[in-house]
């Protein structure tokens, strides 16, 4: 990052920034690519760019409904519209149901957004061929398909696909540089080179212009080495899992995890959980009501699994008692 060569970004004169921008494009098989400070305004900006009606359609327990649907109020004028749906994955019968609303007087769709790997579910991945039929609805219906790709890369390492293959029928793609592939900060938002442009003037009237931010984007240029490193993050979430097996009854354990999210289903004691856990040093969430995530990175070993085990045997106890 210290030795970055930079350039004034609001010019396009940042050569670092080019460099992320044109390589994580290609690694989603797109034309053209924009770096953001995060995913909250990487989401905002892409369905301020994308949308072509009133409603940003969304899973109930997305991160862009749990999470940035009061920025997309806020900020983009737009009401997001929540679907049901297993494991993060939007239901066609639902979807459908709302594509086809055509009364000139109600609110019309105007994106349809899925998230992969799905954060609040724990982790769980799209297949291609689910992706696809979302795709082919979205299409009939003349309304751009989003992919929120925060974690699109551990979905990626987890089903074997190539990281374009499961974008390809999108219209764009935001991905996070900072989850698990560890760069302080940065997302890169994906999609047709008009798009982009449109993308890039919409980042300008948000104030968030660049100017040499070559050292960060630096940073993201090493993340982008790192993807198949994700691999040993899924083996410790799934480590986690099978130790917590013993520990914890099934209904509050779940399946066994797809990448490297493992969400304990704690009901109405999750909240008094997380503070037991941070007690013992180990920092997790409630991600939606109920549900505690524990999400393994790149700076965890296999003694901080262990540490995490050990912790969750003394909630269990105090929940016992």
């Amino acid at each position: 990052m210290a030795s970055a060569a930079v350039g004034d970004d609001f010019y396009g004169e940042d050569p670092t920034v080019t460099a992320l921008e044109r390589a994580t494009a290609q690694l989603v098989g797109k034309p053209a690519g924009l770096f953001l400070p995060n995913g909250t305004l990487a989401n905002t900006v892409a369905v301020l760019g994308l949308t072509v009606g009133d409603q940003v359609v969304v899973h109930a327990e997305s991160d862009i409904q749990m999470w940035e649907a009061h920025t997309i109020a806020s900020v983009a004028r737009l009401q997001t519209l929540p679907l049901p749906g297993e494991r993060g994955r939007l239901d066609l019968p639902a979807l459908q149901r709302c594509l086809r609303a055509t009364d000139v007087n109600a609110p019309r769709p105007g994106v349809v957004c899925i998230e992969n790997s799905h954060g609040s579910s724990g982790g769980h991945t799209w297949s291609l061929a689910e992706i696809d039929s979302v795709a082919e609805l979205c299409a009939a219906h003349g309304v751009p398909l989003y992919c929120d790709g925060a974690r699109l890369f551990n979905a990626a390492v987890a089903r074997g696909y190539r990281a374009a293959e499961a974008v390809r029928r999108c219209a764009a793609v935001a991905v996070s540089l900072y989850k698990g592939l560890g760069a302080p900060m940065g997302s890169v938002l994906c999609g047709e080179r008009d798009f982009i442009d449109r993308a890039r003037v919409l980042r300008r009237t948000l104030g968030l212009t660049f100017r040499q931010i070559g050292h960060i984007a630096a940073a993201g240029l090493v993340a982008l080495e790192n993807i198949a490193d994700l691999a040993q993050d899924h083996d410790r979430a799934r480590l986690l899992w099978e130790q917590l097996r013993p520990l914890v009854p099934a209904e509050v354990l779940g399946d066994p995890p797809e990448t490297n999210i493992v969400a304990l289903r704690f009901g109405a004691d999750a909240a008094r959980v997380v503070d037991l856990l941070a007690a013992e040093g180990i920092r997790v969430t409630e991600v939606v009501p109920g549900v505690v995530r524990f999400v393994t990175h790149r700076d965890l070993d296999d003694d901080a699994i262990n540490a995490a085990v050990a912790a969750v045997k003394s909630a269990m106890d105090w929940r016992l008692r």
